[in-house]
């Protein structure tokens, strides 16, 4: 039975949502054919666009086709064959297929319910940042479904989740501060302070790799420079 904390999430949202993706970093051949088919709604011709890159290991391509099977677009809908998918990309960290192999779970499609395997597939695409899936575990945090019962951790993703506009999220973040003992309130206000340490160490960290990368290419080039000079002076003797 589902509690009356999911109600204030619309899981399914997850589900029906239409989440094609850009184009990848690198480039390959046929996915943008394959974005240009799903704009003009030709889904057959875009499955058989993103099906080859999928078996080559794309994660993009893998979602993408995972949402075919899961709409039944283009191909016949197919919850089982989205899941493995979605569960392909899943493994490279796309953060879009962990939360879709979570509602996956969390309705029973193309495989049992199981709170449990929802919570943690939600969990891995929180912790990279998704909103939604921020919401939708801070409610099974509040609700104690599929995982242990944490006020703490729920006010901490709800918290995540309302500052990147998710307005359910702020919603329930308010509701659950009346049900709060202090000491819960002092964990979940700790956590996000020691969450937003970390972001802070992560953009100062990513900031100071360029820095690096340039000093070193500087450094090396004023070697080659004055190894060069030095080879002319000694042809000129």
């Amino acid at each position: 039975m589902i509690s009356v904390g999911y109600k204030k999430f619309p899981v399914l949202t997850l589900l029906a949502a239409s989440v094609w993706l850009v184009s990848p970093a690198s480039a390959w051949a046929g996915f943008e054919e394959g974005m240009a088919a799903i704009e003009q709604r030709d889904y057959s011709a875009a499955f058989a666009e993103f099906k080859p890159m999928a078996e080559q290991g794309m994660p993009e391509a893998q979602v993408n086709l995972g949402n075919l099977y899961m709409k039944g677009l283009g191909v016949p809908l197919d919850y089982v064959e989205a899941r493995h998918w979605y569960e392909q990309a899943a493994r490279q960290g796309d953060t879009t297929a962990e939360s879709k192999l979570g509602v996956l779970y969390f309705y029973g499609l193309g495989a049992p319910i199981d709170m449990g395997e929802a919570a943690r597939w939600f969990s891995k695409a929180a912790e990279q940042g998704d909103a939604s899936a921020q919401a939708v575990l801070g409610s099974l945090y509040a609700s104690g479904n599929g995982i242990d019962k944490d006020n703490a951790q729920a006010y901490f993703w709800y918290t995540l989740a309302a500052e990147q506009g998710n307005q359910n999220a702020a919603d329930a973040k308010d509701s659950l501060v009346e049900e709060m003992a202090p000491g819960e309130m002092a964990l979940a206000l700790d956590r996000l302070a020691e969450w937003q340490k970390q972001k802070e160490n992560a953009e100062a960290l990513s900031l100071e790799k360029p820095k690096a990368k340039n000093a070193h290419v500087k450094k090396a080039s004023k070697k080659a420079t004055q190894k060069t000079k030095m080879n002319h002076k000694s042809q000129s003797r």
